[in-house]
């Protein structure tokens, strides 16, 4: 169970621009004569009157510290509303102070309103990401049933759906989960939400031992111009389900695309690890071969365990580095290809050989150059992905 101390770190984890899309008010007007605050990080010079543009435009900008000691101001003037209470526990460090001392007092002086719902949402993400599913459950399915297809109607009947994934039952609880965000998916018109319910739709179908269709729910996502920022998660959905239904070949044209489109991505770096699990698997595959067939070059190739190898091309087009590798394999050694991104360019390079030390891989590598099998080379170590 992970308990989290700074809201804004809960904000991240639900998407904080979903969230302030879904979530975030302006103040209406706050009335009292209050005198300008210097901010921090600021010219002593330049002051501004705290009011509720400048709280919104300095929440919507990151500068908490500056927002939370401009309300601060204007709940000691007096100048106490829901609004108020809901921004003032918004920028609130301490995620059990912000649920205590202002949100949970908004539901209980000003009940049945908007304010109110929008409060009671944040308490139950923080119920979601402390690992109280069925508290969260509860909370979300009440701001769902009030605020229905609004905006954050639309989020609590997402979130309500992904608090069954985690419910002891596990093979009923995923389908309970699933035909809930499948109906989130259905009936959303924001596209944040929409996205985030077919991506989820996508995964659990294929937990579920359903890959055809996730395949369908990520083709979806892919194929809706507005759901640029999901092409990521549904191409690795579907690069698993190719996977799970044997189809190794289009699992790597998805993976090697992820890999090389989004390198610096969760799904990116997930892409990465299956890549080198793979080639690993294939090396180790072609070591096999070759020690069954007693290949003239296994003397030298060395053992296929060590860290190091050598780096006899890099190229552009893959063409090139796979008939090298062929090549290279025809003459009895251990060969094969990865991708390696170099000042922005995408390179295939070719590597023979493993072994336990560099001087082994230099040895090795100066005999491929007496023996003109290869023009150049260079020792290199291999690192996980």
């Amino acid at each position: 169970m992970i308990r989290r101390s700074n809201l804004t770190s809960i904000y991240s984890l639900s998407t904080a621009s979903m969230l302030i899309l879904l979530i975030s008010v302006g103040f209406p007007g706050i009335s009292g004569a209050v005198a300008p605050v210097p901010l921090k990080g600021q010219d002593p010079g330049i002051q501004v009157p705290p009011s509720a543009a400048a709280v919104r435009d300095l929440y919507e900008r990151a500068r908490y510290d500056d927002a939370r000691q401009m309300l601060d101001i204007l709940i000691r003037q007096g100048n106490v509303s829901a609004e108020v209470l809901y921004y003032r526990g918004l920028v609130e460090p301490e995620a059990v102070i912000a649920i205590e001392n202002y949100f949970d007092r908004i539901t209980r002086r000003y009940p049945g309103t908007e304010m109110a719902d929008r409060a009671r949402f944040r308490i139950a993400q923080y119920r979601y990401d402390s690992g109280f599913y069925m508290a969260a459950r509860r909370l979300f399915g009440e701001v769902a049933w009030s605020q229905g297809d609004s905006p954050l109607g639309q989020a609590a009947r997402y979130w309500r759906g992904m608090t069954w994934l985690h419910s002891p039952d596990k093979p009923d609880s995923l389908r309970v989960g699933l035909r809930l965000v499948k109906d989130a998916a259905r009936r959303a018109t924001d596209p944040e939400i929409v996205g985030r319910a077919l991506i989820s739709t996508a995964d659990l179908s294929l937990r579920i031992g359903e890959p055809d269709s996730a395949l369908a729910y990520a083709t979806v996502v892919i194929e809706t111009p507005y759901l640029d920022d999901h092409h990521p998660p549904a191409l690795g959905i579907q690069a698993r389900a190719y996977d799970s239904l044997g189809d190794v070949e289009q699992a790597r044209i998805l993976n090697q695309t992820l890999a090389a489109r989004y390198p610096d991505t969760w799904e990116g770096r997930e892409a990465r690890k299956w890549l080198a699990q793979q080639r690993e698997a294939a090396v180790q595959a072609r070591l096999d071969s070759m020690r069954a067939m007693g290949g003239p070059g296994m003397a030298q190739t060395g053992t296929g365990e060590g860290r190091w190898t050598i780096q006899v091309g890099a190229f552009k087009n893959l063409g090139n580095a796979t008939q090298l590798v062929m090549q290279l394999t025809r003459e009895g050694h251990l060969a094969w290809h990865t991708t390696k991104r170099v000042e922005g360019n995408l390179y295939v390079v070719v590597h023979v050989g493993r072994f336990g030390t560099r001087a082994e891989a230099t040895a090795f590598g100066n005999s491929l150059l007496e023996g003109r099998i290869i023009t150049e080379f260079q020792p290199v170590e291999i690192t996980p992905p």
